[in-house]
């Protein structure tokens, strides 16, 4: 999507999408985030974005948590925790 010739930016999409979940809380009220909710309200493509993400959290909510078995919840767990292990090994070279 094109902007509008007269669309300015205050912030670039750029930073506004740094910034979109922080937006989700309707109680911010600092400068910058007027200034997000400003550039939102201005750009086809940032609103876009911030429904897209709206209905991908309002979704992800809905959806049951699933029950695994405690078996494969310890297999998985161990394999997080060598892959933890993996990377302070490399990090510490």
């Amino acid at each position: 999507m094109k902007p509008h010739p007269l669309h300015k930016h205050l912030f670039s999409c750029t930073e506004v999408y740094a910034h979109l979940c922080d937006n989700l809380d309707e109680q911010l009220d600092s400068e910058s985030c007027r200034q997000i909710k400003a550039h939102i309200a201005g750009c086809e493509n940032c609103t876009a974005l911030l429904d897209s993400l709206k209905k991908t959290v309002y979704l992800y909510r809905k959806c049951p948590v699933p029950k695994l078995p405690s078996r494969l919840k310890s297999e998985v767990f161990a394999v997080i925790n060598v892959a933890k292990q993996k990377k302070k090994k490399i990090s510490h070279r």
